[in-house]
């Protein structure tokens, strides 16, 4: 009983020290800050995003507030490399996640308003081979509906997205979508579903004959002024883009993620502070360099009214939700594997908000609906679910109950070998139902183990275990082999004791 205690406790100290919280954030770190608030309101926006990186564990993070046609706060927070104290700065790039749909969105309206298509036209017109099934029978989406998000594809779609940076990755990526069963009849039912972009992406190829990237940088991004945001990894890019980071155990971990290539169109543009100041600010009509389209920046925000998102008054527009209707709020959020995005902004009032970070988070979104209130003179009480540290706070408790199994189930394991060697257990023969009993159980632990092999694919939508460790917590994986490990151990160690049993003396 000694060699356990010691085990446990050499276990507790190891797992105490590896959930010591880091201090990851550092504010302060900007020398291309800009800062035209209120002392005050600068101490107070800053106190609250220190709070919401600390609680989160955000290691980096860049902020910019604007406010008509003037950044009133601008600036970088933590690191945007933690193991090298790189700070991020306004200059660093990040991966905008789902607010490049906004992007997207108007590749596609400027190729209606150039008469090349129109958002009636069904996909197949431009994809011939694009055939989906609702309810069995073929069905007719059209880029509208993929637009405004209520093709009626389902969201579990991602899990399928080919991780590849061919330059076919965008037709390898739609073509996942050949025969898929529409969730909801096309045009009747909101559903959020990334890849109806990467469709969308495809199309301005097959419309254009050039590729995506080419397209969106000659007639979106240089028209717009926005120099600083790219298609493509280049040397520019890499000297400043930060490292992308994952949670695990508590803390941000280093995590480069696969290559989704496919998926561009849809979450994968890059851009830092300095330009989506810039973007906001072309959002709102602020920004009276861009020579891009302000009626289409106009139509871009006008949702589709038919179908709404959900119960708090909010509809899709095209790669923007809209809240309200007098008050109106116009907002994305963006996750991808290793960053986050949030950007919002009031037309009306000429108040917008970017926050991009290094880290998947549903704080980012806390941080940046917290800003837009301060800037009112709101404070923000809403409590937050991110549910990577809630994943992750149960795979920290699921490796520590199964290492408690493992020690205790290893020790009585030796205790018993040691009996065996010392023949106070003999080998017991089994009989037939005996041998049944084994078997039986013997199949049930190999469908429990292979139950925990499918739950991914049970619970979300056919995805695999690599998806989640992609996706999700580093803690996860090794969650899920602890608990099959001590499953299998204690199986196993039952089975010795069934076989070998005791040695009684008789008088």
């Amino acid at each position: 009983m000694k060699k356990t205690n010691r085990l446990l406790i050499i276990l507790s100290i190891f797992i105490s020290v590896s959930l010591l919280p880091l201090k990851s954030y550092a504010l302060g770190n900007d020398n291309n800050k800009i800062n035209q608030l209120a002392d005050n309101e600068e101490l107070k926006i800053e106190k609250f995003i220190e709070k919401q990186m600390e609680k989160s564990k955000i290691p980096g993070m860049s902020v910019v507030i604007v406010k008509g046609d003037k950044t009133i706060y601008q600036k970088g927070l933590g690191y945007s490399d933690i193991e090298r104290q790189k700070p991020v700065t306004s200059k660093t790039l990040f991966e905008l996640c789902s607010n490049s749909k906004a992007f997207t969105a108007l590749g596609i309206l400027n190729l209606q308003k150039h008469g090349l298509i129109k958002l009636d036209d069904p996909v197949t017109k431009y994809i011939p081979w694009l055939k989906m099934k609702y309810k069995g029978k073929v069905a007719l989406v059209t880029i509208g509906e993929l637009l405004y998000q209520t093709s009626g594809i389902p969201e579990k779609t991602i899990v399928k997205i080919p991780i590849t940076n061919d330059d076919n990755a965008l037709e390898e990526t739609v073509k996942t979508l050949v025969n898929v069963e529409l969730d909801s009849e096309p045009g009747k039912k909101f559903q959020y579903a990334t890849i109806d972009y990467d469709v969308l992406g495809l199309i301005i190829e097959k419309v254009t004959g050039v590729r995506y990237e080419k397209y969106m940088e000659e007639n979106i991004i240089k028209p717009m002024g926005l120099t600083n945001t790219y298609l493509y990894k280049n040397g520019a890019v890499n000297e400043y883009m930060a490292q992308g980071y994952k949670i695990g155990f508590l803390k941000p971990h280093l995590y480069d993620a696969p290559v989704y290539r496919g998926n561009k169109p849809a979450g994968y543009i890059i851009s830092n502070a300095e330009d989506m100041a810039k973007w906001l600010r072309i959002q709102m009509g602020t920004l009276n360099d861009s020579k891009f389209s302000k009626d289409l920046i106009k139509d871009s925000h006008k949702p589709n009214r038919k179908v709404e998102y959900s119960d708090n008054n909010s509809f899709y527009a095209s790669g923007w939700f809209v809240r309200g209707e007098n008050d109106v709020v116009i907002y994305h959020p963006g996750e991808n594997p290793n960053y986050s995005s949030f950007i919002l902004y009031s037309p009306e009032k000429k108040i917008g908000v970017a926050v991009l970070s290094n880290i998947r988070s549903s704080y980012v979104s806390a941080v940046a609906d917290g800003i837009y209130g301060i800037v009112q003179g709101k404070d923000y009480n809403r409590d937050i679910m991110d549910l990577m540290k809630l994943v992750d706070v149960i795979a920290i408790l699921i490796i520590c109950s199964s290492s408690l199994i493992l020690l205790i189930t290893l020790y009585f394991m030796l205790k018993t070998f040691r009996q065996i060697f010392r023949k106070e257990r003999k080998y017991h023969k089994k009989g037939i139902k005996n041998i049944l009993k084994i078997s039986f159980s013997l199949i049930f632990i190999i469908g429990l183990s292979y139950c925990l092999y499918l739950i991914p694919n049970i619970f979300l939508g056919g995805a695999s275990w690599e998806f989640v460790d992609i996706w999700g917590p580093r803690s996860i994986k090794i969650a899920v082999c602890f608990g099959d490990i001590s499953i299998w151990l204690v199986y196993i160690y039952f089975l010795i004791k069934n076989f070998y049993k005791k040695v009684t003396n008789v008088c």
